[in-house]
């Protein structure tokens, strides 16, 4: 937790091997009351199929709840990646290229 918002942080790479962890943290994150969540992409370097198909899943958990999943990552790949898969455009998802502008994303909704 960053200032009492609820951030998991993925770092390295995310394949059908460590999806499993995001999902996870991503449930707890659900247990634990929060409909927003902020997911930091900042240190990870590839994601496969297997994490998009979680955050997909994290995706609908808290669509309903109405709640919104906010990914920070300046990574060019793996943002054209979220872009090709279409999850940037749900309006449940938001990107964000730091914590600060996650912070103020999470705090305005």
């Amino acid at each position: 937790k960053y200032d009492g918002l609820p951030i998991i942080c993925a770092e390295g790479e995310i394949d059908h091997w460590q999806a499993p962890q995001l999902e996870q943290s991503i449930n707890e994150v659900i247990d634990e009351g929060y409909h927003r969540i902020i997911i930091d992409f900042d240190k990870l370097t590839y994601i496969d199929s297997g994490g998009i198909s979680i955050l997909f899943l994290g995706l609908q958990k808290i669509r309903a709840i109405n709640g919104q999943l906010i990914v920070i990552t300046n990574n060019k790949n793996i943002i054209k990646i979220l872009n090709l898969v279409n999850i940037t455009r749900q309006s449940e998802f938001s990107l964000c290229s730091s914590l600060v502008d996650a912070r103020k994303k999470y705090l305005k909704e």
